[in-house]
């Protein structure tokens, strides 16, 4: 651990002051069949595309690359939805300041490049001067600045503003409380500073922050209040970005065609067309196999059902990755739930999962169990250190027993549409569960309903996952009271307090060794089951696609404008 963590180190070092190197390399819902195009210049083919678009090639002669996801975008706004699913769809259109990468460091996309301050309480951040909106204008740092208030501004209604509680002026959700105060300055055109609460690692920024941070042009979006962005008429009638594509059509809840940007700064795409498929899990390698699409995701957010995986490596034509990553399965607790008394019985549910039998029967050996936040590959997570919640049913029962469950009532366990083995997982867990006399009951809703649902409360178990990340706060956006995905009701700043007290502590090495009370105190209060990491299980068709680089995508950045149809 300690030499993963100094080579993790030497990486953010060596790319702190340097110009940095560009980067190379289901759900079977239908909520609609209408079809919609977007407003003003943005479109610039016609509707009949839609249902011409499979595959590579159309019979026009368009090089056309269509992705898979698992389940529907859920919104248009980018700051509206807290699940990748509208992540890959905004990574197109819109760009962020940094393509963040598996070990840590980061490429450019809208920022040259960075310097942190010799104290770390602020960082400058040099935007490219070529970037450009798909209407001509120029991305300057007003146009960061506007979208940073944005988020941060409490009338808005931001489901990923938590990532912003590290900047100066916000509060522990991320929302300003004076915005004249807010750690966001113009230093001129193409200049930004940004200022930190307290001295603090760079880390949390550069892989986190920028991670949901989607730049949006102020011209088009200062025309209207917060109230009138928080609902999806402006974002749909808009959709002006200075990503590598520019919004064409949609049919709601199925699929979206894009159309390439040919003055991306970044260098324009190489496809034509890029289309966004929703595909039911089970059916992704045959649609792949059949042509109807190029490539699964990835990044967590579609993978091929183990299943279907020795086929889909049998394959002569296609590229099969299993990548390890920072993602994480987990059910959530809801700490308010009258069901659940305590924390005693949260750990104990917590220890009546048999979570080597997921590992084992559902992941064929493709994952590893996890307790904590991440693997044990993550430079910040030393299980050895750890008193962990490992599988006992006899001692679960006991401490239920002893701490007042009643095993009369029946728990909702619900779980998201769309990943066959989350869904799995949670019938192994309703059994485990069963088999310490805890009775559940399991009930499927599409993603967006289940996000509400939880952050309301409406539940006593809940399945989701993480894309997590290197950044070792990144848990703190299920934990901290304030944020908008507080999913398990926590009713305090003791998290918030917990992490907070990581951050002044520069040195890598020191910083993990301060996590390992945080993960403790997780653990021991157990308002999350960490269950699983899923190794990614995806592909895409060589013969005809090159270019993709899956470890980014595992940090939702797909870099699309480096894909090439091969002729």
């Amino acid at each position: 651990m300690r030499k993963r963590t100094r080579f993790l180190a030497a990486l953010l070092a060596g790319a702190m002051v340097l110009g940095m190197a560009a980067c190379g390399g289901g759900d079977d819902t239908k909520s609609s069949d209408t079809v919609t195009k977007a407003a003003g210049e943005t479109g610039q083919q016609t509707e009949a595309n839609t249902e011409a678009a499979g595959g590579s090639e159309s019979s026009g002669g368009e090089k056309i690359a269509t992705i898979a996801i698992t389940n529907a975008w859920a919104s248009w706004c980018p700051y509206f939805d807290s699940g990748n699913y509208t992540d890959v769809v905004s990574d197109q259109l819109y760009d962020r300041l940094w393509i963040t990468h598996k070990d840590g460091t980061v490429s450019p996309r809208l920022a040259e490049s960075y310097e942190i301050s010799d104290d770390h309480t602020y960082m400058t951040i040099h935007l490219n001067k070529d970037a450009k909106f798909s209407d001509g204008e120029p991305v300057t740092a007003d146009d960061v600045i506007y979208s940073a208030r944005l988020d941060c501004n409490p009338a808005f209604n931001s489901v990923k503003r938590d990532q912003m509680k590290f900047v100066k002026g916000t509060n522990e959700g991320g929302a300003w409380e004076n915005e004249e105060d807010l750690g966001w300055e113009k230093i001129d055109d193409y200049t930004v500073k940004l200022s930190f609460k307290e001295a603090m690692s760079e880390l949390n920024f550069l892989n986190m922050m920028n991670r949901y941070f989607y730049v949006i042009p102020e011209h088009i979006y200062s025309q209207y209040t917060p109230e009138e962005l928080n609902e999806a008429t402006p974002w749909k009638e808009n959709m002006v970005g200075s990503g590598p594509f520019i919004y064409d059509t949609s049919i709601d809840g199925e699929r979206i065609e894009m159309v390439k940007n040919e003055n991306y700064f970044l260098g324009a795409p190489k496809i034509d067309r890029l289309v966004i498929r929703v595909v039911e899990g089970s059916q992704l390698l045959s649609v792949l196999m059949a042509g109807e699409v190029d490539v699964i995701a990835g990044g967590g957010i579609a993978a091929l059902p183990l299943s279907d995986w020795p086929a889909a490596q049998e394959e002569a034509n296609l590229e099969t990755v299993a990548t390890t990553n920072y993602a994480y399965q987990a059910m959530i607790i809801n700490c308010t739930s009258e069901k659940i008394p305590n924390a005693e019985c949260r750990f104990a549910l917590n220890m009546a999962i048999n979570r080597q039998s997921i590992v084992d029967n559902l992941l064929g050996g493709e994952g590893s169990v996890i307790y904590a936040p991440f693997s044990d590959e993550h430079p910040f997570v030393d299980e050895s250190k750890l008193n962990m919640p490992v599988y006992n049913p006899e001692e679960a029962k006991k401490m239920l027993e002893d701490n007042g469950f009643d095993f009369n009532n029946t728990l909702e366990l619900i779980v998201p549409t769309g990943n066959e083995i989350r869904i799995q997982s949670t019938v192994l867990i309703q059994q485990d569960l069963e088999a310490i006399g805890v009775k559940t009951n399991i009930t499927q809703y599409d993603f967006a309903t289940l996000m509400d649902m939880m952050r309301k409360g409406e539940y006593d178990l809940g399945m989701c996952g993480s894309a997590g990340g290197i950044d070792p706060t990144e848990p703190l956006g299920w934990l901290g009271l304030g944020t908008n995905q507080n999913f398990p009701c926590i009713m305090d700043y003791s998290y918030t307090e917990l992490f907070a007290a990581t951050n002044s502590v520069l040195d890598q090495d020191e910083r993990a060794e301060a996590f390992v009370s945080v993960w403790q105190h997780l653990l021991d209060d157990s308002p999350v089951c960490y269950l699983y990491s899923e190794n990614h299980r995806t592909a895409y068709n060589k013969d005809r696609l090159s270019g993709v680089n899956f470890d980014d995508a595992e940090q939702l950045n797909w870099c699309t404008w480096t894909w090439e149809i091969n002729e």
